[in-house]
């Protein structure tokens, strides 16, 4: 059920929450192990972003596991200037946002911004992001990730890749 804060920017309900991790492989078994979150797709990938208003070349590696109608992604940085690492620098591991599909990126950057709601990180670098962090100090310490639907067939793919490994 859509909200009020996905109403005012535009959104419609959260796909996936995002766990900020030391260690993606550890972290794959460990929720395996505890909640039996099976079939990991994984990405790895070395991105162009902007942080915080500075240019930076990106490492991430993450993994995708259905529960239910929601995704869990795990993030693990790897290299360069990233929410993700600076939430594990500051609190440690745990859940540092909530993912939403998006179709209109420059409708919804500026349904943020009219909210006081700034960007703290995106990639590719430059004016037609597919994936943004919004800035979490105002939504309480909890980033929203905006991400284009063209990256969907990917993450799906990932995971159906998964999903058929014995």
């Amino acid at each position: 059920m859509t909200g009020a804060f996905e109403n005012a920017l535009g959104l419609g309900d959260p796909y996936h929450i995002g766990i900020a991790v030391w260690d993606l492989d550890g972290a794959m078994a460990r929720l395996g192990e505890t909640l039996g979150l099976a079939g990991w797709g994984t990405l790895e990938a070395e991105v162009p972003a902007i942080y915080r208003g500075t240019e930076t070349l990106t490492g991430i590696r993450s993994a995708f596991a259905r529960t239910g109608g929601l995704i869990v992604e795990l993030v693990q940085p790897t290299g360069g200037a990233f929410s993700a690492q600076t939430f594990l620098d500051e609190r440690g591991e745990g859940i540092y946002h909530l993912g939403y599909w998006v179709e209109d990126m420059a409708g919804a950057l500026s349904r943020a911004a009219r909210a006081g709601i700034g960007v703290d990180w995106s990639t590719p670098a430059g004016d037609s992001p597919f994936a943004v962090y919004l800035d979490s100090g105002p939504t309480l310490g909890v980033h929203i990730e905006l991400v284009g639907v063209a990256m969907r067939p990917v993450i799906d793919a990932a995971i159906a890749k998964a999903v058929a490994i014995p």
